[in-house]
């Protein structure tokens, strides 16, 4: 082979399929997301309507109302929302952009990570969760006498969980990173793959 085809060739990225860690676990996902807001909006509601009955503001309330104005909005923009909120740590966290296919019996992710090599991007599937994260560096420096005009590059660490939109076969997962965009291939688990249904006639011959 020659080199030329060598370096055509994608860098195989690793994919972690165990349980979520409990570093994972204590991240707050869409689901619990939902879970409080509906539990916090049926609790102010009754609440609510104890404080109009007596007259008397309720600070409580009123806590309550914006913590649910900001889990909407975690909901509604994602690890976005969730990086601004602070809650992904003191340290800046940027998230790749993301094209997610679904094919008859594949789910395909595809995922821009420009300047990352295989051996810097970790994946991990929990449960119906893909999780992406990683750590880029540009490689601009500066030295004495030098002054940044200028810096839209992201770098430094980077995570993204895309939520599978049907049911995947864990052991059928496969990672490949190639010019800057991470690919990744999920078959769908057995349940989720169409199959053809025999129809049996009077005759008992199948169609």
């Amino acid at each position: 082979m020659s080199s030329a085809d060598q370096q055509d060739q994608p860098d195989p990225v690793q994919v972690n399929t165990e349980q979520a860690s409990a570093e994972q676990a204590g991240q707050p996902n869409q689901e619990q997301f939902e879970s409080a807001g509906a539990q916090s909006e049926s609790t102010g509601s009754t609440q609510g309507k104890e404080t109009d009955s007596t007259g008397i503001p309720n600070s409580i309330d009123r806590l309550r109302s914006e913590f649910d104005k900001l889990l909407g909005v975690a909901v509604e923009q994602g690890e976005r929302a969730l990086d601004k909120l602070g809650l992904f740590g003191n340290d800046p966290v940027w998230v790749p952009r993301v094209d997610l296919l679904e094919l008859e019996e594949q789910v395909q992710v595809y995922m821009d990570l420009p300047g990352v090599t295989a051996e810097e991007i970790n994946i991990t599937l929990a449960g119906n969760m893909l999780t992406v994260t990683g750590t880029r560096s540009t490689g601009t420096t500066t030295t004495s006498g030098q002054t940044v005009r200028m810096s839209e590059r992201p770098s430094g660490q980077f995570r993204r969980s895309v939520p599978m939109p049907v049911a995947v076969d864990p052991d059928k997962v496969t990672a490949s990173v190639q010019n800057g965009i991470l690919r990744i291939l999920l078959d769908k688990a057995s349940t989720e793959k169409p199959r053809q249904i025999p129809i049996n006639s009077a005759s008992g011959t199948s169609f």
